[in-house]
């Protein structure tokens, strides 16, 4: 593989320590595009805005620049393939850059740590890349196998696009662009209502009930809709969608089985990449009948050892 460009990858905390294939098929699918990727010491959670940013918003800003800073000593730019960690790190520049006060007291405390950052760099979500960068031409020209006839719904999720301001990539309220790649891999994105309602995930911690509530009406819409898939680009709307999705039906009594499915894992199926491969087995609401359909796989005992 000719690689023409190179990044440091982020992955993020919640993939690494439970959604490592989300990771490996990330990577298979960036290289296959001519991305070379490299690993990155020393860094820490992002940290997580959700959680870190309303108890000590200057202990969360003094560790994303701390990253930052990490970042900006490989001498070149960085991806990463969370979203909530895509949504820190713009925030964090953005903030540093605007607030000289802020910054002084966040470079004092970085000092003390041995660290600087120079506010500039801009870290990038791979979704966003793949369309800006790799484009729906060139991943088209990829294709080896057409996943004709799927009929997916797309879950963009809360932190890619919002706040409108910090990222200016497509309407925040209708987005469509990513829809664009799905297409291009030959499937039927469906519209439903309620495209932007959150998946309920970060709610957990606070109020069970509702995130089930929340993570099952976006299920059920999407069904009802004729749904066969669902794609997500979001580490956190993975766990809720496919990880809590059994106990979402226990819950509300009632049988849900979509498979959900990474941006990366999809494109990788196109790509003619096996799901074993893209580590498919690893999901917990089954995806392997309908993945080995598109990957053209009738062997009985081929599905059966891919499941093991």
């Amino acid at each position: 593989m000719l690689h023409d460009l190179s990044y440091t990858l982020f992955p993020g905390c919640l993939i690494r320590s439970r959604l490592p294939h989300l990771e490996k098929s990330s990577r298979l699918v960036l290289e296959r595009l001519g991305v070379e990727l490299s690993g990155i010491e020393g860094v820490t959670c992002c940290p997580n805005p959700t959680h870190f940013r309303d108890l000590d918003r200057e202990a969360w800003l003094t560790m994303a620049a701390r990253n930052l800073s990490l970042f900006q000593g490989e001498g070149k730019p960085t991806m990463t393939l969370c979203s909530g960690c895509h949504s820190t790190f713009r925030e964090a520049e953005h903030v540093l850059k605007g607030n000289k006060k802020l910054r002084e007291r966040v470079g004092q405390d970085l000092e003390s740590m041995g660290r600087h950052y120079v506010p500039g760099l801009i870290v990038e979500h791979f979704a966003r890349f793949l369309y800006e960068k790799i484009g729906p031409d060139r991943l088209q020209t990829a294709i080896t196998r057409p996943l004709k006839g799927l009929k997916v719904a797309f879950h963009q999720g809360c932190h890619f696009a919002r706040p409108s301001r910090l990222y200016e990539f497509d309407d925040p309220h209708n987005p469509t662009k990513l829809e664009e790649l799905i297409r291009v891999l030959g499937a039927e994105v469906l519209d439903y209502p309620r495209k932007m309602l959150c998946c309920g995930y970060t709610v957990m911690g606070v109020d069970r009930d509702l995130s089930l509530k929340m993570g099952f009406e976006k299920l059920k819409l999407m069904k009802d809709f004729g749904a066969e898939a669902l794609v997500v680009l979001c580490p956190s709307c993975m766990v809720q969608f496919d990880r809590n999705q059994r106990l979402i039906e226990r819950e509300f009594d009632t049988e849900l089985s979509l498979p959900v499915f990474f941006l990366t894992e999809l494109i990788g199926l196109s790509l003619g990449e096996s799901p074993e491969n893209l580590g498919l087995n690893l999901h917990l609401v089954n995806p392997l009948p309908l993945a080995n359909e598109m990957a053209g796989i009738a062997d009985e005992e081929t599905i059966e050892n891919l499941t093991v």
